[in-house]
């Protein structure tokens, strides 16, 4: 077995095979999440400089992303009635008015609870975008490959927010960085507009966000759902949880840090694809049992880490359960929807995902709070959550391969 994926990722290391307007696609993501990185990398910073508490910086990076995750069900509503390419280019230009907005108010007078409030819409807009484009992907990609198309939209996302990374860490004045988020915005509305073709159209439907909870009737959508809830939760534990450990227990520097972050989104860039294609071989629930499995290993290794070596052993760990999981979970999800619902599905999982990563920072928080005579401790409640989760998973392959869905639709999902 262990041959066979090896096999797997040296002969797809590059995409092949895909529309065209994929390629499009991957690149008006990667502009997004470059634009998008250059500023939310370095925003607590800039919310120190308004004279904001961490206390309310970590609320505040909270509300933004539980926003986000909240309008990414919207967003697949939306891209179910609207279409793929009306709902991206309406929430980009929403999202370009309010940037504007927010570049005034960097340069004429900020203060923290303006920003913040400009910043949260602007990710309001942002998650309506994302479904909508990760509902597109599925549009453009044969059913049993959406796990490759999801792969290449991680590549792309990474790869702008590697390179965001270190382009926003060059920027001297923060509202230049808001400047550049503003016109790469703008750019890509421009480039969806005039270049990337619409790939479903509703009639007349009109959009009812009482459907953004009607699809939690297929219960192993919820029950996966809410699976995911405390896998996203454990995910973003590589963020903010972490960084506060490693440089405060473990006493590495702030460059040797972000050497690990970087490696971690080099790491994707070279092998996401690769990685998403196992999909194709193996049970989407198996492979998301065993991304949170390795997540969990990882984490646990954290708390015996006491030098570099050891770190980056347990980053490449995080790094392999990331890229199990990214394409893994939007293809389940996508594979379960009837084909008029997939963006009402998509959007669903990725609410509930999303805010499992919102919560996380302040459960991080929390824990190292608790155990802040022994915050290694943190790690081991941190695993406890990933073993729970990775029962789930499999739990969720076995009743989904005795239920009585549709034996394509199973084997589907089995696979």
């Amino acid at each position: 077995m262990v041959l066979l994926i090896a096999g797997d990722l040296v002969r797809s290391l590059v995409p092949r095979g895909f529309d065209r307007r994929l390629k499009l696609l991957s690149f008006v993501l990667f502009m997004n999440d470059f634009g998008r990185t250059v500023v939310t990398v370095y925003l607590p910073l800039y919310y120190l400089e308004l004279n904001a508490s961490p206390l309310f910086i970590g609320i505040g990076i909270t509300i933004s992303s539980g926003v986000s995750a909240l309008f990414q069900a919207v967003g697949g509503v939306l891209a179910d009635t609207w279409g793929r390419k009306k709902s991206m280019a309406l929430s980009m230009a929403a999202r370009g008015v309010l940037l504007v907005m927010l570049s005034l108010s960097a340069t004429l007078g900020p203060s923290f609870v303006t920003i913040l409030i400009l910043f949260t819409l602007s990710e309001a807009t942002n998650g309506i975008f994302l479904t909508a484009a990760n509902t597109m992907i599925s549009d453009l990609v044969e059913e049993k490959r959406a796990a490759e198309g999801f792969g290449i939209y991680r590549v792309a996302i990474n790869l702008g927010f590697t390179l965001g990374s270190l382009a926003g860490g060059l920027i001297v004045l923060y509202a230049v960085s808001i400047y550049i988020m503003t016109a790469l915005v703008i750019l890509n509305l421009a480039v969806t507009t005039v270049y990337l073709g619409e790939t479903w159209s509703a009639g007349k439907r009109s959009p009812k966000l009482g459907n953004m909870l009607s699809v939690s009737r297929d219960r192993i959508l919820l029950v996966f759902s809410i699976v995911s809830i405390g896998a996203g939760l454990l995910a973003n534990q590589m963020g903010p949880t972490f960084a506060l450990y490693t440089t405060q227990e473990v006493h590495i520097s702030k460059q040797f840090l972000g050497y690990l972050y970087f490696l971690n989104g080099i790491l994707v860039i070279l092998f996401q694809y690769a990685f998403s294609r196992l999909g194709l071989r193996y049970r989407l629930t198996s492979l998301m049992a065993i991304s949170v499995g390795v997540q969990s290993l990882s984490y646990l290794l954290v708390g015996f880490s006491q030098n570099l070596l050891l770190l980056q052993v347990v980053i490449v760990g995080l790094t392999i359960g990331e890229m199990l999981q990214a394409p893994s979970g939007t293809a389940f999800a996508n594979r379960l929807a009837p084909y008029e619902k997939r963006g009402e599905y998509i959007g669903f999982y990725s609410w509930c995902w999303n805010s499992g990563q919102a919560l996380s920072p302040m459960v991080g928080g929390l824990l190292l709070s608790i155990f802040a005579t022994a915050e290694y401790l943190t790690w081991y409640v941190t695993f406890a959550i990933g073993g729970l989760c990775f029962a789930a998973y499999l739990a969720i392959g076995i009743v989904l391969r005795k239920s009585e869905r549709p034996r394509s639709l199973a084997v589907g999902l089995g696979s």
